[in-house]
């Protein structure tokens, strides 16, 4: 051992010279230890008897450069070992140890999601920070239980070794394992600044890494698709069992607004009271009875009333038989005036003349007569007609005003009965909108860089890297150990001489 420790010659006789010039008499260097052979002499001063040294406490060594490089030279062995050792460990684990491909991907997540329809149930929000709170969530989405557990059916990764362990019987447990090993597979992560996602995933093969992530972003976009149908569904499904109840509510409302015009009478046409439109009708036709009676009134009197000349000019607008039985009468009226003047008043044919006149005036007489008649049985008649109108006019009257009272209430229940039937209507279209809106993907999810094949391993490094290391490595480390083992027997010689002296 101590052979090997020591170091050239000429680095031996290079320390030794160092070290006479500098020490003193009576005093021992370093050197004195390196062995018999080569000794540095001693310089003794010839005017005093040498004495030996007192005894000193050990201090510690000083350390020249020259005797660093002797004990690595002492060593070269042990540091080309290592070197070697350290190389091929270095080799070995480069292509000995489980490799991993990462596959790298991508996403750009935007916070607004597609407007199909003006009122969409799933509000955006306009602010920052709630938009980089949505990127947060979906980030946790793309690798959450969910989306993971999707692709481990998707890729039957429950029954792969590197996923799931191969003495798990159960398959709930297989499926646990694959579980927890694949989240420690894939890594998420927002850019700052940005509403980009940066997703990895690695494992001991390059089409396998490249098969997950494909399938871990098909998984998250079905499952915000899902997400939103679902809310979607909830709510069609919550205004669905909500229009049962106001579709009975609607026909309640119904039935009591027809009820209560039942109970009260009250009919309606385009709208208005048919006791109104009656009553209007009641009030004109009592006008019209006004005015025949009126027109009959006058008739009569005119009939009744005045000199015969003026009841027979008014009996002959009446009737065409008076005016054809006054020029009847006339006629014969100046025939006989004619043969009186030229046969006298006792001739016969005048006295044959004379009943001819007077049987038309007798029938004048009697044409008055029934003119007169008619004229009153008219008067009677329109009077009362007139009665009758004015009877029933007041009858409406109070029919009205009963209905107006009535409509004050009527008009509530319309009321509350349109209410409720425009809330009807509004669910029934909302509910359909919305279960129409759970078919649409609004989502605005894109992948801005699609996974690809990784051309080389992310883990361990190339082979030839390693090796490198491994050299550099075993080489730092046989020179320590040769330091080390220098400074060690440096100091177990120095402890021995002091024990001798």
């Amino acid at each position: 051992m101590y052979a090997m420790l020591r170091p050239p010659k000429f680095l031996r006789r290079d320390a030794a010279s160092k070290e006479a010039g500098r020490i003193a008499p009576g005093q021992h260097s370093l050197l004195s230890y390196l062995g018999p052979d080569d000794e540095p002499e001693t310089v003794a001063s010839p005017a005093r008897p040498v004495q030996p040294p007192a005894p000193a406490p050990m201090a510690w060594p000083d350390i020249s450069l020259g005797m660093v490089l002797s004990w690595l030279w002492a060593g070269k062995w042990l540091v080309v070992l290592f070197i070697i050792l350290g190389a091929l460990a270095g080799y070995g684990f480069g292509n000995f140890s489980k490799p991993k491909f990462t596959v790298g991907s991508q996403i750009f997540i935007d916070p607004t999601n597609l407007r199909v329809v003006d009122d969409d149930i799933f509000a955006s929000s306009t602010q920052l920070d709630m938009q980089i709170y949505d990127v947060e969530s979906k980030l946790r989405i793309l690798t959450s239980a969910n989306v993971l557990n999707s692709v481990i059916d998707a890729l039957h990764l429950d029954q792969d070794p590197e996923f799931s362990d191969e003495g798990s019987g159960a398959p709930q447990s297989a499926r646990l394992d694959a579980l927890r090993a694949l989240e420690k597979h894939v890594l998420a992560k927002r850019e700052e600044n940005s509403f980009v996602v940066n997703l990895d995933v690695w494992s001991q093969s390059a089409p396998k890494a490249l098969e997950i992530a494909n399938s871990i972003i098909d998984n998250f976009q079905d499952e915000l698709v899902k997400a939103q149908a679902d809310g979607a569904g909830r709510a069609a499904t919550e205004l669905f069992s909500r229009l049962d109840a106001l579709k009975n509510e609607v026909a309640v409302a119904d039935d009591a607004v027809q009820k209560f015009k039942r109970e009260h009478n009250i009919l309606s046409s385009s709208g208005e009271l048919v006791s109104s439109i009656v009553a209007n009708q009641t009030n004109t036709q009592l006008v019209d009875a006004q005015a025949r009676a009126i027109r009959a009134r006058s008739r009569y009197q005119e009939l009744s009333t005045g000199s015969p000349d003026n009841r027979l000019d008014s009996a002959s607008i009446e009737s065409q038989t008076m005016t054809a039985l006054r020029t009847q009468y006339a006629a014969v009226k100046r025939e006989l005036d004619a043969q009186s003047a030229v046969f006298g008043a006792r001739h016969p044919r005048i006295s044959a003349m004379r009943p001819q006149l007077e049987a038309i005036q007798a029938q004048i007489a009697a044409e008055q007569s029934r003119i007169l008649t008619a004229a009153r049985s008219e008067l009677a008649q329109a009077e009362a007609a007139l009665m009758a109108q004015q009877n029933q006019a007041n009858t409406m009257k109070s029919v009205v005003f009963g209905d107006n009272d009535a409509l004050v209430q009527l008009r509530q229940l319309e009321r509350e009965a349109e209410s409720k039937s425009t809330v009807y209507q509004a669910f029934m279209a909302r509910a359909k909108q919305i279960a129409e809106r759970q078919q649409i993907n609004t989502t605005n999810v894109r992948v801005i860089s699609p996974p690809t094949i990784p051309k080389t391993r992310s883990y361990p490094p190339r082979t030839l890297y390693l090796t490198a290391g491994g050299l550099f490595g075993g080489f730092a480390l046989g020179c320590a150990i040769a330091i080390a083992l220098g400074f060690l027997s440096l100091l177990s010689r120095r402890s021995n001489d002091e024990q001798r002296a």
